[in-house]
């Protein structure tokens, strides 16, 4: 089996997927899987890495299956969540404001984050609710993160809080590892609830 294990570039400061074999993980289409072996992670703002035309261009015109399995919302929110990564930041924001669902809300509320519209990333987290992966992001998150342990539960309004404050005191480690934890077990709960008979 082969999964994505989320390493970082001492030269460049951010996550870079490596998929190696004999770990658990999550399998993806080979689509997500190359856009993740290309994709530097994690999206701390528009400009944060700098946009990957070529790799915006590759998300937008992949087809629906190669999003999730069958196509439909949450190849929609994929899509979204992949564009927003790669630094289409507008074109990520046309997909979910035209959606109503959980998902749509909560990745509209990372991507205002990102474009450091941070009042309106509070109020489409607000609008999402408690997400279900919150809960995974949560376990995974308090091992990396003093910060989100002192929390009871997953919050994405504390972690738009950390980014702004990033804007003037600089991104730490800490919140790198939030975002890239956000990231993944976001992508995996959108590839899970994809899948037919899904009850995620």
């Amino acid at each position: 089996m082969r999964c994505g294990c989320g390493l970082r570039d001492d030269t460049t400061g951010f996550y870079t997927f490596v998929f190696t074999d004999g770990c658990f993980g999550m399998a993806y289409s080979t689509f997500i899987t190359d856009f993740l072996h290309q994709a530097q992670l994690p999206r701390i703002s528009a400009q944060d890495p700098l946009p990957d035309k070529q790799l915006i261009q590759h998300v937008a015109v992949a087809d629906e299956h190669e999003m999730a399995q069958p196509s439909g919302p949450q190849a929609s929110c994929t899509r979204s969540l992949l564009l927003l990564v790669a630094g289409g930041i507008d074109e990520a924001h046309r997909i979910v404001q035209e959606m109503s669902t959980t998902d749509a809300a909560y990745i509209h509320g990372v991507i205002h984050r990102a474009a450091d519209d941070f009042d309106n990333a509070r109020y489409w987290f607000r609008r999402a609710r408690m997400h279900p992966a919150g809960a995974e992001m949560y376990r995974r998150a308090v091992a990396n993160s003093l910060t989100i342990a002192g929390q009871p539960t997953w919050n994405p309004i504390l972690v738009t809080d950390m980014v702004e404050t990033s804007r003037t005191v600089g991104v730490t480690e800490e919140l790198r590892a939030i975002l890239r934890i956000e990231f993944e077990v976001l992508l995996e709960f959108l590839w899970k609830a994809s899948k037919p008979g899904s009850l995620a």
